[in-house]
């Protein structure tokens, strides 16, 4: 499996990618081609051209959940029927807080006229290794829709996560009882840790102190950061990164 950053919020010198506070990564797994959330903007595509991707020919698009910086992007594409949208169902839900909404900025009906749209609260399989967990049990957030992947590796699960709103315990919990391997080799997305008290931090980091290697990003703090990699073994996620599990 290769994993291409095209949206992360930091870039890396000397390398010229866009960056923007949101995430899109492009996944070639087992012969398949797949956006994993598309950024909040264009800025993914931007992206995606510099580093000779192409994005007409995406055989799936995942939807991690419905929050605009993981599904903004979704305007900019052009429609292609013969590609898959998997998500979970309440993607639409309409979300707003002081600064006004933050949810999907395209409709259902506008989504399935564009793809071939799966949504569905359960677990789906893509193929033998790989699937999208569905919905999260025991979610403590609003954001019941907060979903992720799964990768079947020879040394154990690999999670792909868009911010784990669910939690990535929980998420890693949905992981190992769908597939039934309790092994993580590695994770990479969002882990929601911004401004977590410390002692939260340490708890969540002895409990992946035994994932082989874990790549941070997006809502993640640098405190977040400093407290994982005590005692797990982190990376540094940048956009334009390709990383080869």
């Amino acid at each position: 499996m290769k994993i291409t950053v095209l949206v992360e919020n930091t870039t890396r010198i000397d390398k010229y990618f866009l960056g923007e506070p949101a995430l899109s990564l492009y996944i070639e797994v087992d012969g398949l081609s797949i956006l994993f959330d598309c950024g909040y903007s264009n800025v993914f595509l931007a992206n995606a051209q510099k580093l000779n991707i192409n994005l007409n020919t995406l055989n799936y698009i995942i939807i991690s959940h419905g929050h605009n910086d993981h599904t903004g992007g979704l305007r900019y594409l052009s429609p292609n029927k013969s590609t898959k949208l998997i998500a979970h169902s309440n993607i639409f839900d309409f979300k707003s807080d002081k600064d006004g909404e933050y949810g999907c900025p395209i409709s259902r009906q506008e989504l399935g006229n564009k793809y071939s749209t799966i949504l569905t609260t359960k677990e789906y399989k893509i193929n033998e290794n790989l699937y999208f967990l569905g919905q999260t049990n025991n979610n403590p957030s609003e954001d019941i829709e907060d979903s992720a992947l799964v990768y079947k590796t020879s040394k154990g699960l690999f999670i792909i996560t868009g911010c784990s709103h669910a939690g990535i315990l929980n998420i890693i919990k949905q992981a190992q009882e769908i597939t039934g391997i309790k092994n993580i080799y590695g994770i990479i997305g969002g882990l929601h840790l911004i401004n977590k008290p410390i002692s939260e931090l340490e708890q969540i980091a002895q409990n992946l102190k035994d994932v082989n290697v874990i790549y941070p990003c997006h809502c993640c703090d640098l405190t977040s950061k400093i407290e994982l990699s005590k005692i797990c073994n982190i990376k540094e996620v940048c956009t334009g990164d390709q990383i080869n599990i």
